[in-house]
């Protein structure tokens, strides 16, 4: 059931695809060209040097996918990569979403058009009934989409995450949906 979920499409702009092998050099270009800002609310950007990593990491996303382990998808707005939305973790019946979207796309709705998008494919197709967001606690935007999606604060973890020489606080937040069928 998870293969035939490798391309979501909300008409008529957003489309989120499995990275492909070949997408690898446009993904780097964009981590490239965001890795200034990335680098505030990630821990990953900076270990991002060449192509062959991008290439390396998507390799291992496509293989986590098929094994039922992870989903990560690019972003496509009108067929322009704007970004990544994920479940970072599928365990049981429960997705950890994470995403980060190129500075350009940001404020028109498009991330929380992604996830719900994400939300509403793995809950039609009966794969996941509860849905997690933890965003640091001076991570705004995420703050700000978890709660405009209908997620709930369940706690703050102390000291949860460590992004270059800061470690901050996380809000994590929890939506719980069904099949509609």
């Amino acid at each position: 059931m998870l293969h035939a979920l490798h391309k979501l499409h909300r008409p008529p702009h957003l489309t989120l695809a499995l990275q492909e092998e070949h997408d690898a050099p446009a993904l780097f270009s964009l981590i490239q060209q965001e890795k200034a800002r990335l680098r505030h609310t990630l821990a990953w950007p900076d270990s991002v040097q060449h192509t062959e990593d991008t290439l390396t990491t998507i390799r291992k996303n496509r293989a986590d996918f098929f094994a039922g382990r992870t989903a990560v998808y690019l972003i496509r707005w009108q067929g322009e990569m704007a970004g990544v939305a994920s479940f970072n973790s599928l365990k049981a019946s429960q997705g950890e979403i994470g995403y980060w979207m190129a500075e350009r796309f940001q404020g028109q709705g498009i991330a929380s058009q992604a996830i719900q998008l994400l939300i509403d494919s793995f809950t039609d197709a009966a794969i996941l009934d509860t849905f997690i967001i933890k965003a640091a606690t001076v991570n705004q935007r995420s703050n700000a989409l978890a709660q405009r999606l209908g997620f709930v604060f369940v706690e703050r973890l102390l000291a949860a995450e460590k992004i270059g020489d800061n470690i901050y606080d996380q809000n994590r937040y929890c939506l719980q949906r069904t099949a509609s069928r």
